[in-house]
C-alpha cells in the first residue's frame, strides 16, 4: 500500500511539475547550462559517499577494523539500490554487506545504521534552525519541530541509556520474552548483545567528535552540489541558497515516494529555487539537471 502511495504520488506530482512550466523554455535553459561545471557535482557526490564511508569506518571500529573499501562499496550499493527499489531497501543491502564483509553480526550493523540516521537528522534540524530567518517562517504556533526534537533528546537518552551499562538491554530483552520459548530466549538475548555493541564507538569521545565533525562536512559538501547547479546555470543568488535549496530537498525526500524520489525531488527543488525569485522554467531545470 505504501509502495503504490509513493509511485501515485510520484506521478502526481511530476505532472504537477510539468503542467506549470512551458516545456520549450525548460529545453532551452537545459540546452545553455555549462556542462562542465555540471560535471563537477560528479566529484561532490562522490566525496558525500567518501566521507559517509569514513564515518562508517568510525562507527564500526571496534567491531571490526574495515578498511575504506570495505565501507565504501556497501555505502555505494546502497544509494544504487535506493534508487531502484523501493522502501529504502538500500539500507538492509549496505548492512547485510557491512556485516558479510567483516564477518561481524547484521544486529550491530542495524545499530550503527541507526546511529547515522540519528545523526543525519540531528545535523538536518540543525540546518533547519539555521535557515528559519532566511525563510521567515513563523513557527510559534507549530509545534511539529518541537516534537522532532524531543524525539531526538529520547532516543539520544536511549543510546546513552544503552552505552552506560550495555548489559541493561539484554536483560530487558530476557525480562519481555518470559513468555516465549527458551531457545528463542536465548537466539533474542544473542541479538540483543549484538545489537549494544554496534554502540560501542560511542564510548570514545573522540569516535563521536569525528562521526560528527564528518557528518557536518557531508552536509557542507552536499550544499556544494546545490552551489555547482547555481553556477553551471549562472544565476547570482545568496550565499545562503543552497542552505535553503538543502532544507527543501531534505523533507522532499523524507515523503514516500518511487525508486529515486522522482517527482519529490523534483518539486521540492524547484520550489526552494522559486521562493528566492528564479523563475518557475529555470527552477525546473535546475531540477531535472541537479536529478540527473
Amino acid at each position: 500500500m505504501v509502495m503504490g502511495l509513493g509511485f501515485v504520488l510520484s506521478a502526481v506530482l511530476v505532472v504537477y511539475f510539468l503542467r506549470r512550466v512551458d516545456l520549450s523554455q525548460v529545453g532551452s535553459t537545459l540546452a545553455s547550462v555549462n556542462l562542465w561545471i555540471l560535471s563537477c557535482c560528479i566529484l561532490t557526490k562522490g566525496t558525500v559517499f567518501s566521507l559517509g564511508a569514513l564515518r562508517s569506518k568510525v562507527f564500526l571500529k571496534p567491531l571490526r577494523n574495515y578498511t575504506f573499501g570495505e565501507c565504501f562499496a556497501p555505502y555505494l550499493a546502497g544509494y544504487v539500490t535506493n534508487n531502484i527499489f523501493p522502501f529504502r531497501l538500500g539500507e538492509l543491502v549496505r548492512l547485510d554487506l557491512l556485516a558479510r564483509t567483516g564477518g561481524i553480526s547484521r544486529s550491530s550493523t542495524v545499530a550503527v545504521v541507526a546511529l547515522e540516521r540519528l545523526l543525519d537528522l540531528s545535523s538536518f534540524l540543525v540546518l533547519f534552525a539555521v535557515a528559519i530567518p532566511f525563510l521567515a517562517v513563523d513557527l510559534s504556533g507549530d509545534y511539529r519541530l518541537a516534537w522532532a526534537l524531543i524525539a531526538i533528546v529520547i532516543a539520544m537518552i536511549g543510546v546513552v541509556w544503552l552505552i552506560t551499562d550495555p548489559s541493561r538491554f539484554p536483560r530487558a530483552i530476557v525480562f519481555v520474552s518470559r513468555p516465549l520459548s527458551p531457545r528463542l530466549q536465548a537466539w533474542l538475548f544473542e541479538k540483543a548483545q549484538r545489537f549494544v555493541d554496534g554502540f560501542s564507538a560511542l564510548r570514545s569521545s573522540r569516535a563521536v567528535l569525528e562521526a560528527v565533525a564528518l557528518t557536518f562536512l557531508t552536509r557542507l559538501v552536499g550544499m556544494l552540489t546545490i552551489q555547482c547547479w547555481i553556477w553551471a546555470f549562472g544565476l547570482d543568488l545568496p550565499l545562503y541558497a543552497p542552505l535553503i535549496v538543502t532544507v527543501f530537498l531534505s523533507v522532499g525526500t523524507m515523503i514516500p515516494s518511487s525508486p529515486g524520489f522522482i517527482g519529490t525531488f523534483h518539486v521540492s527543488v524547484a520550489y526552494a529555487f522559486e521562493l528566492m525569485g528564479v523563475e518557475p522554467a529555470m527552477a525546473a531545470s535546475i531540477a531535472v539537471a541537479g536529478h540527473f
